[in-house]
């Protein structure tokens, strides 16, 4: 190997030397956050945080539809309700029709 005959050579060697110890270093630093942002742990964490986020995100998007759209969010509130209480609905005037009473009456 031939040494460098000026100054500029070994300047610019040292700093080609420089920036690898950098880079070296960075790679090494960038691989270790890396491997720990991967850890099965903390890639569950990260995934809670982000459907989190996307309720709260989703829950403030609902808020603002009901209050931009109070009569509709009542009547489909109201519409679900009637539907989710069908069945009980039916047992109820069922139950009232085989006891002989009529659901009007009372």
């Amino acid at each position: 190997m031939m040494m460098p005959s000026n100054n500029d050579d070994i300047f610019s060697l040292r700093n080609l030397a420089m920036e690898r110890d950098r880079a070296r270093k960075n790679l090494k630093r960038d691989t270790i956050a890396t491997k720990e942002r991967l850890r099965p742990s903390n890639l569950v964490t990260e995934a809670k945080d982000k459907a989190a986020e996307g309720v709260r995100k989703a829950g403030a998007g609902a808020v603002q539809s009901i209050r931009a759209n109070p009569a509709l969010s009542a009547t489909v509130a109201a519409t679900a309700t009637l539907i989710a209480m069908r069945r009980p609905i039916a047992r109820l005037i069922a139950d009232r029709r085989k006891s002989g009473t009529h659901p009007t009456e009372e």
